[in-house]
């Protein structure tokens, strides 16, 4: 990492900001000025370019001349995004750098209360591997990390459709089975009807946290919960199980005795949850439901339609069996909605 500019004040940990001149940068950068106006914190905006291969000793000069520009081009672009952060009431800090992008913003992470990036495009191929600036951040960031998918806009003025899944071409994740078994309570009245979402997949600018059945997710859900007061919008815990597959006994009795004893305590599970949320943040509406299905298929399916969907990096099963290899990674590829992943601890 040869090159690095900063400008501003001693940085303060507040909003980390990855940008590259995209519009999915323009959108994260939106967002991100959101919520530092609204918690008080300052904006770190960083971006960073590549360094050429250099092939042989005659390009040198060149390859130095190529960086000075695209650093100056780079800064310039961070300048009047900081200008604006100032015309809003922000205190703006940029940083330019030479050097791989996902690297440096995991570790600028370090000092940073949340990171927000922007994912391009629908990743309807590349997205399946870990290739991305997003996905690598999710990974690996040291701090919450925000990532902002491209604006879905409908064709139809007619009617209110929700956007499809970000899935590759051939992929039958839209096709999962996905069965509500309990909730404690229905949405409230005032959500949209949207054609193409059934109604008790509808979260309707909602904050949608995924709870794993199987861990605590105390940290996880007092987030989504901070993330729900901070908008002003309802709180909904979602888990998920395919509980045909807990486990076979020869006699079909015992069998569904066991399933309704597996099903009772993931009930209790969320339902201490909500209690527990609606204890420390009473302004916020707090309801739950539990899905027959995969965790990644509700979650996806739900971001069509909710404001934002909270999940966690690390955990044994579930929607915390993350680290992103599993349910992360395919919430992350297919969401249309902003997703909050949270670094958490193997017990959390």
């Amino acid at each position: 990492m040869a090159h690095n500019q900063e400008s501003g004040e001693e940085y303060t940990p507040g909003v980390l900001v990855g940008l590259d001149g995209s519009a999915g940068a323009e959108r994260a950068f939106s967002v991100a000025l959101m919520v530092a106006q609204k918690r008080g914190w300052p904006l770190r905006l960083v971006e960073a370019f590549t360094r050429p291969v250099m092939v042989d000793d005659y390009n040198a000069q060149a390859i130095e001349y190529y960086l000075h520009g695209a650093a100056e081009e780079v800064q310039a672009r961070l300048d009047r995004y900081a200008e604006r952060a100032s015309d809003a009431g922000v205190t703006a800090t940029t940083r330019t750098f030479d050097g791989d992008a996902s690297k440096v913003l995991v570790e600028e992470s370090e000092t940073a209360h949340l990171a927000v990036v922007g994912k391009r495009g629908r990743n309807r191929f590349a997205g399946r591997v870990l290739g991305s600036v997003s996905a690598k951040l999710a990974a690996h960031a040291h701090c919450p990390t925000l990532v902002v998918p491209e604006k879905w806009v409908s064709e139809s003025a007619e009617v209110l459709l929700a956007p499809a899944q970000h899935v590759a071409s051939g992929d039958a994740a839209e096709q999962e089975p996905l069965t509500v078994l309990e909730q404690s309570a229905p949405a409230q009245d005032h959500r949209r009807s949207f054609r193409n979402v059934a109604d008790e997949l509808n979260f309707d600018s909602e904050i949608v946290v995924g709870v794993d059945v199987r861990a605590p997710a105390t940290e996880i859900a007092h987030l989504a919960a901070e993330a729900a007061a901070l908008t002003e919008r309802p709180l909904t815990l979602v888990a998920a199980e395919t509980l045909n597959a807990q486990g076979w006994y020869p006699d079909a009795e015992q069998h569904h005795t066991e399933l309704a004893n597996v099903r009772r305590g993931y009930i209790e599970h969320l339902e201490g949850i909500a209690a527990e949320l609606s204890e420390k943040t009473p302004d916020v509406p707090v309801r739950w439901q539990f899905f027959h299905g995969s965790a990644a298929g509700v979650l996806a399916e739900a971001s069509r339609t909710a404001a934002l969907i909270t999940v966690g990096t690390r955990g044994h099963g579930g929607f915390t069996g993350l680290l992103l290899g599993s349910v992360s990674q395919a919430v992350l590829n297919r969401s249309t909605c902003p997703v909050l992943v949270i670094p958490t601890s193997p017990e959390v």
